[in-house]
């Protein structure tokens, strides 16, 4: 019986690994492998192509191998990782030429660059868009905004995201036999808008709604005054947004077939909003077919409040409704150095969250752990947390460390050490954390302190660990404290996978250094709280010598997306000839 080979798969076969392989293996070296290999690579036509973390290297050489009409998804992006790469890309490669493209993502973009790529792509081809407008570049003047958006919803689309400013949403006339299903809109969304996007929007059954503000009473009367209840909406989300319960139900009224809700933001303290009560005779005689309900409020308080206070929010909680015939928990806690209230559904829906010691906290819960406590932090992704603060708290309350991880799927991690770096918190830290998932790191440490040195030491120890890490950013968590005298000795523990690295308040001097010293990093963002102390265009003038680059210049920052040395060329052969 012989055995099967890779080289003799079946193409259907081979074209199926593809699918769980990045681009840069597949271009780099599954083409490399064998003539056959290299043929089925150049003829796949099915390229998800996501160029949002390739390093400027790789992305002049995936330019240089790929084949347009090939790719059905594509992934460009301006964020500090890649600075200046859309407008690379518009110069490098035809637009017109994406002829199968059925998915555009576009992170950062400015608004100049979006007009000349909808002028070029056949928008009527895609079925899914993302376009996410750089920040500063929101009011920027030039060409309107007003065209490119008619045309964009005009179009065929099933999913659509769009994060730009809410002026330029109100430009947006919704088409009445408008084909979205999903939509996502982002940056202070209103209330009204809302209600006139379900009015149009006969077909929609997905709607995420980030930073959305529900709080104007007038223009929601007379925005729900003229909307049918027609709505098929399923799924409905708020993230980071502000909320009154009154808005919210005025809304919801148009929603009776929901699905699933979840809301994340901020509340007053007296809205109605934590009523448990009010929310379960709301649900019962208004959404009947809501199966998941998820919801993270935070309050602001100047009172201090004890276990009483916060029994009282959770008892509404307690009724055969919410436990029985919902199965939905509901936890609520009071952190006494913030005086933040949180009220939250249990597993936490919101990904981003400030760790707090169970010390440092007062709460009550209708959950049942019994031991499960990590399902409750399932779906948190980025973590905040006070090392110097927590190590503390441990010491005082002579905590012990615990024997299985809380957080087991974390993948960014922000870390606040004021004065020397806490004895034994690398070792806290990993067993609270399962390090191995974070991608992306944010260490806020005390340079000018005197035991600096001890603090670099446990910066790269940390790292060792934390071996998946890309994205490192460094910062003074004391004013005005910089690297001065300790820049080549924090360049020598910058692992190799670390690639991108955002670093505040460095001199020209240690800028030159950095980029001497640490040759593997992709790219690198400088970063001031005030502006810049000398002029961009030395640092500029004195990479170009060297580098190949892109950058994106601001008052407060500097990004750079490093190429190769500026004696050697992109090669877009790649490789001598593929072996048989």
């Amino acid at each position: 019986m012989s055995s099967a080979s890779l080289y003799t798969l079946p193409i259907e076969l081979v074209c199926h690994i593809f699918g769980n392989l990045d681009i840069q293996t597949i271009l780099f070296s599954f083409r490399n492998v064998c003539k056959r290999f290299y043929t089925i690579v150049d003829t796949y036509n099915r390229y998800e192509l996501d160029l949002s973390l390739v390093s400027k290297i790789e992305f002049h050489r995936i330019c240089c191998i790929i084949h347009p009409e090939n790719v059905i998804s594509l992934i460009l992006s301006n964020n500090d990782m890649t600075p200046g790469q859309i407008c690379l890309f518009i110069s490098l490669l035809n637009i017109n030429q994406f002829v199968h493209l059925r998915a555009l993502t576009l992170i950062e973009i400015k608004k100049f660059e979006l007009n000349l790529l909808m002028e070029h792509i056949n928008i009527n081809s895609l079925s899914e868009l993302s376009i996410n407008i750089r920040k500063h570049n929101f009011n920027s003047k030039g060409k309107s905004m007003i065209p490119v958006l008619s045309n964009i919803v005009m179009a065929n689309l099933r999913k659509l995201d769009l994060s730009m400013w809410s002026k330029e949403i109100n430009c947006i006339v919704w088409p009445k036999q408008c084909t979205l299903q999903y939509l996502t809109l982002g940056h202070y969304v209103t209330l009204k808008q809302v209600c006139e996007i379900l009015h149009h929007l006969s077909h929609l059954r997905t709607l995420v709604l980030r930073n959305c503000i529900v709080n104007d009473t007038d223009a929601s009367v007379m925005s729900f005054s003229h909307i049918q209840t027609s709505t098929h909406l399923t799924s409905l989300t708020f993230k980071n947004s502000r909320l009154q319960m009154n808005e919210l139900e005025l809304l919801l009224l148009l929603t009776p077939t929901l699905v699933h809700l979840q809301l994340t933001g901020t509340v007053t303290l007296s809205d109605s909003i934590l009523d448990g009560s009010r929310w379960e005779e709301f649900i019962q005689r208004k959404l009947p077919s809501l199966k998941k309900f998820e919801f993270f409020f935070r309050a602001k308080t100047d009172i201090n409040h004890n276990s009483i206070d916060i029994e009282s929010w959770v008892s509404p909680f307690r009724t055969t409704f919410w436990l029985k015939h919902k199965s939905w928990f509901v936890t609520c806690n009071f952190i006494i150095k913030t005086g933040t209230i949180r009220l939250y559904s249990v597993p936490i829906c919101d990904p981003c969250i400030i760790y707090e010691s169970d010390f440092d906290k007062i709460e009550c819960t209708t959950c049942m752990t019994n031991g499960n406590d990590a399902l409750i932090m399932n779906n948190v992704r980025e973590l905040d947390l006070d090392l110097t603060v927590m190590m503390a708290s441990m010491t005082t309350q002579k905590i012990t460390l615990r024997n299985h991880h809380l957080f087991l799927k974390l993948t960014d991690l922000t870390l606040t050490v004021n004065g020397e770096w806490p004895v034994g918190s690398i070792e806290y830290l990993s067993t609270l954390i399962d390090l191995t998932n974070l991608t992306t790191s944010g260490l806020y440490v005390n340079f000018g302190h005197y035991s600096v040195s001890n603090t670099i030491n446990n910066i790269g120890c940390l790292l060792k660990q934390t071996y998946n890490v890309r994205s490192l950013t460094l910062s003074n968590s004391v004013y005005r404290s910089n690297l001065n005298g300790t820049v080549e000795s924090f360049c020598s523990i910058i692992p190799h996978h670390v690639k991108y690295l955002e670093i505040y308040d460095m001199d020209l001097d240690d800028i030159k250094i950095l980029l001497q010293q640490v040759k593997h990093l992709s790219s690198v963002t400088f970063v001031f709280l005030f502006d810049m102390p000398f002029s961009p265009n030395e640092i500029i003038g004195w990479l170009s010598q060297r580098i190949d680059f892109t950058y994106l210049l601001d008052n407060c920052f500097l990004s750079i997306w490093l190429g190769n040395n500026i004696n050697v060329q992109p090669n877009c052969s790649l490789n001598a000839k593929a072996s048989d």
